[in-house]
């Protein structure tokens, strides 16, 4: 019985080790590292954030600050690694890592920069658009 836990014990952590050591993943992490996505989810925390003090004004920033920490942070991390799959049925290591050097360049650097604002003014155009889209079709269907 004791060896069995030693073998399943062995196979557990070369599976953990294997995990972090994938080459194909590391440049999947990095990219995402690299994208623009953390800023963007950072503008979607504070955004979140507003709307709750509304109905939690007795919250502190501290705890706010905490919950991004201890709550959110972990949330999205874990999002991300669930990412992994998806990056890795979709494109393959040589254009992820195509991806990576374009996001290290001046270009790429200045949009995954730009990326949080550009999805924040996108979605408020995208919301009214979509709108003024319903009231046609609505419109049209009549």
């Amino acid at each position: 019985m004791t060896k069995l836990f030693f073998v399943l014990g062995l196979l557990f952590v070369q599976l953990v080790v294997s995990a972090q050591t994938d080459p194909f993943e590391a440049d999947i992490i990095r990219m995402q590292q690299l994208n623009g996505s953390q800023g963007t989810t950072d503008a979607m925390f504070g955004r979140m954030v507003t709307q709750f003090k509304a109905s939690k004004p007795e919250v502190t920033d501290a705890k706010w600050a905490a919950l991004k920490k201890d709550v959110f942070d972990v949330e999205v991390a874990e999002l991300n690694k669930q990412l992994i799959p998806v990056y890795k049925k979709l494109f393959t290591q040589e254009e992820v890592k195509a991806i990576v050097a374009f996001y290290e360049s001046p270009a790429g650097k200045k949009l995954a920069e730009k990326t949080p604002q550009v999805t924040m003014e996108s979605m408020q155009l995208t919301q009214t658009w979509a709108m003024s889209l319903m009231g046609k079709i609505q419109a049209y269907l009549n």
